[in-house]
C-alpha cells in the first residue's frame, strides 16, 4: 500500500503537468514513450519467442505511434501497410497465433494516441484531466470497497479479486468526483456534462481493466511488469484510461457530447 501511495504522489503531478500545461510536441513524445514501454510489456508476456521477432514488432509499433501522433491523417494508410507486412510475414504459417497476438499489441497500445486526439479538441486538456481524475478516484474506491465488503465476484475467471460491489462503488464515486472536479473546481463544463463524462469513463474503464486482465490471465501474469511499484506496469495503469478516453473521444466526434 505504501509503495502504491508513493508512486501516485510522484506520478500524479507529472501527469497533471503533461495534460494541462505541456506543449503538444512534448505530450506526443511522452505518449510515444509510454506506448513503447507498454508494447514492450505486451511482447514480453510471450516467453517462447526469438528476440529478433519481438524487436521487429517493437519497431513496427513505435513507427505506427509516431505516424499516428505526428502525421495523423496518414495513420490509416500506415496501418494497412503494417497489416500487409504482418500478413506476408505469416506466409510460413509457423506461430501464426503468436504473430496475431503481437499485431494485436500494436493496435492495443495505439489506443494511447487518443489521449493526444482528445487533448487537441476544444477544452481537450480539461476533458482529458477530468477523465483521469474520475478514473483515479473510481479506481481507489473500487479497490477499498472491494477489499472492505466485496462479496460478489465481478468476473472470477478473468480477475478473481474484482467484485461487483467494488465496481459499483468505483462508478458512483468516480462519477461524483467528475462532477466536483469538472463543475466546481474547473468551472469549464456543466455539472450534468461532467457527471456524464465521469459515468461513461468509469463504465468503459471496467471493460478496459478486464480486457487487459484477460491477456495477463492467458500468460499467467499478475502484473504486466514491475515498473511502477505498487501499481504494476504501464499496461496495468492505462488499461482503464485507454478504453475510457477512446469512448469519450468518439462521443465528441459523433456529437453525442
Amino acid at each position: 500500500m505504501i509503495k502504491r501511495i508513493v508512486s501516485s504522489v510522484i506520478l500524479v503531478p507529472i501527469v497533471v503537468y503533461l495534460v494541462m500545461f505541456s506543449p503538444v510536441w512534448l505530450f506526443n513524445v511522452f505518449v510515444v514513450l509510454i506506448s513503447s514501454v507498454a508494447l514492450f510489456e505486451w511482447l514480453s508476456m510471450e516467453k517462447d519467442c526469438p528476440v529478433s521477432e519481438k524487436i521487429f514488432y517493437m519497431m513496427l509499433g513505435v513507427e505506427f505511434m509516431v505516424v499516428a501522433l505526428f502525421f495523423r491523417w496518414e495513420t490509416f494508410y500506415f496501418l494497412m501497410v503494417l497489416f500487409i507486412v504482418h500478413m506476408i510475414k505469416g506466409f510460413s504459417m509457423e506461430n501464426l497465433r503468436r504473430d496475431y497476438y503481437f499485431f494485436g499489441g500494436i493496435l492495443y497500445v495505439a489506443l494511447y494516441a487518443f489521449f493526444s486526439y482528445l487533448r487537441m479538441l476544444p477544452h481537450g486538456s480539461v476533458t482529458l484531466m477530468l477523465v483521469f481524475v474520475s478514473l483515479w478516484v473510481g479506481d481507489s474506491f473500487a479497490y477499498f470497497c472491494g477489499k472492505g465488503f466485496g462479496k460478489l465476484k465481478l468476473s472470477p475467471r478473468i480477475s478473481p479479486n474484482k467484485t461487483v460491489e467494488g465496481a459499483i462503488c468505483g462508478v458512483i464515486f468516480g462519477t461524483l468526483a467528475a462532477g466536483v472536479f469538472g463543475c466546481v473546481l474547473l468551472r469549464v463544463h456543466s455539472l450534468l456534462w461532467s457527471v456524464f463524462i465521469g459515468f461513461v469513463s468509469n463504465v468503459a474503464g471496467i471493460f478496459g481493466d478486464l480486457s487487459e486482465s484477460v491477456i495477463k490471465r492467458v500468460h499467467s501474469k499478475k502484473d504486466s511488469s514491475g515498473l511502477i511499484p505498487g501499481h504494476g506496469g504501464v499496461l496495468d495503469r492505462l488499461d482503464s484510461p485507454a478504453f475510457a478516453v477512446f469512448v469519450i473521444y468518439l462521443m465528441f466526434v459523433w456529437k453525442i457530447l
